[in-house]
């Protein structure tokens, strides 16, 4: 059977300020072992206890890494069991920055969040509506909720985005000059440099380029609605529509690389993605060699290793990147 979680902002006012409060007694300097018991009694007597104790929490934690004037911003990460033990402490200042943050009514950091992922990272996040954002390797994103829309920027990378339908506020998506409106959905959006790859998964989405008009929830003959299975790749002044393999495309969130009789310099670069190990072709008639198989993300030295043993090319690994060049083996 399966438990309604409730959302942070239906959580009653008193509720949230006694969890800000557990919070700040676990951080402080007498903290005992019968405080510990003390709030294990508190998370049993209600479960509004333990959702309000978990977004507490995901805010303190928040406040670890961010300044006290940017206390907290974004929504609840992947949901984690309540905790009542904490790697360190906060300033005082950050501190009282994040008890009042957690305890006002509002959350008003559901409204403005920038989100990232570093180079090899992934991370899943839920939205205060209930969407789930998935962001891949070297992703920034930047939420903006507002009553009577929801946009999310996509500033660099890739994110996967299962959306909560509601039609009175839609959810749209802006990379680069074109906009994508999803009409509750399933859907993935890559922006590399001018590049933006959109890929339906299941359900709608309506795509309007920087040339059209303001994006809306209907769509327009200025916009293009995918259908599952289609991706739409803007590059340029002329918009293609596909239908690659999407468990290919979404074999990042499994942590692999699926390759399919792909350019070698194609391949390096999409490993290159999740590495600071970088892979070099030396070899400009290498370039067309075509590689497939499944690999793990970020493990740039196996991959090169398996090409280099495939095609017999010469392998050179330094600390910062790994050399792949036609030079003749040498004999034993």
């Amino acid at each position: 059977m399966n438990t309604v979680r409730p959302e942070p902002a239906s959580l009653p006012p008193e509720v949230r300020a006694e969890a800000a409060a557990w919070v700040a007694r676990l951080h402080g300097s007498a903290r005992t072992s019968s405080l510990e018991a003390a709030l294990n009694t508190w998370l049993a007597a209600n479960p509004l206890h333990t959702r309000a104790f978990e977004v507490a929490t995901e805010a303190w934690e928040l406040g670890g890494a961010l300044p006290a004037s940017a206390l907290p911003r974004i929504a609840h990460a992947r949901r984690r069991r309540p905790r009542a033990i904490f790697a360190r402490p906060l300033p005082a200042g950050a501190a009282m920055a994040a008890i009042a943050a957690i305890a006002m009514g509002s959350f008003f950091y559901f409204r403005d969040s920038s989100i990232s992922t570093g180079t090899g990272e992934q991370r899943s996040v839920t939205l205060e509506d209930g969407t789930r954002v998935t962001l891949n390797t070297d992703t920034r994103l930047l939420v903006q909720y507002s009553e009577k829309q929801r946009q999310v920027r996509l500033k660099t990378g890739e994110a996967f985005f299962d959306v909560t339908q509601n039609p009175r506020r839609p959810f749209v998506v802006t990379a680069g000059g074109e906009s994508v409106v999803a009409l509750g959905t399933a859907f993935m959006v890559r922006r590399d440099n001018s590049e933006v790859d959109v890929t339906l998964v299941e359900g709608k989405v309506s795509v309007t380029t920087a040339t059209a008009a303001e994006p809306s929830a209907t769509p327009t003959p200025e916009s293009t609605v995918l259908a599952p299975g289609q991706r739409l790749r803007i590059a340029g002044s002329t918009p293609t529509l596909d239908r690659p393999s999407i468990d290919a495309l979404t074999a990042w969130r499994r942590g692999e690389v699926v390759l399919d009789h792909t350019r070698l310099t194609d391949a390096v670069q999409e490993m290159n993605r999740y590495s600071t190990v970088k892979i070099v072709v030396s070899a400009p008639e290498s370039a067309d060699i075509r590689v497939s198989g499944i690999f793990r993300t970020g493990d740039s030295a196996r991959f090169a290793r398996a090409v280099a043993d495939t095609y017999h090319l010469d392998l050179v690994e330094e600390p910062k990147r790994i050399l792949l060049t036609d030079a003749p083996r040498k004999q034993p």
